[in-house]
């Protein structure tokens, strides 16, 4: 898949999102009984997890980048390795937007909209997360 394509894919759901927050905030709110009860400290231990064992994979990558590197003699796979260091710090940045989703939600969700863009937020850090581990996987089987 094109990294455009989930750009794309990405950008579109999130505006999804955001519209139906605004347009009909029951949808991904209060009322949704699968989001009510994750996004809170289980939507953290879940991101956590998947960050912990991600970046474990993305170390394991840039590693053997480096091992190929240094058998061929030269530095051949600067963008590449560059690419994965970006996700890496994409996914602790993931673990700090869900830090921040968990802890301000309960003090500014004061209303059904808000309370859907919180879980919209959720969601749509659980798609990049999906996203970011999909690049790093598609890497790791070309090596």
């Amino acid at each position: 898949m094109n990294k455009y394509y989930l750009h794309l894919v990405y950008w579109t759901t999130v505006f999804s999102m955001v519209l139906l927050s605004f347009g009909r905030p029951k949808v991904l709110g209060s009322e949704n009984s699968f989001l009510q009860g994750f996004v809170n400290h289980e939507f953290l231990s879940f991101m956590g997890v998947i960050v912990t064992i991600t970046l474990a994979t993305a170390t394991n990558t840039h590693i053997e980048l480096r091992k190929k590197e240094a058998t061929a003699g030269e530095e051949f796979l600067r963008g590449t390795r560059a690419a994965v260091k970006k996700s890496a710090y994409s996914l602790i940045w993931l673990l700090v937007v869900a830090v921040a989703i968990v802890v301000t939600k309960p003090i500014m969700a004061t209303s059904e909209v808000t309370v859907s863009l919180f879980n919209s937020a959720a969601v749509a850090t659980v798609l990049w997360g999906a996203f970011v581990i999909y690049d790093l996987a598609k890497l790791a089987f070309k090596l």
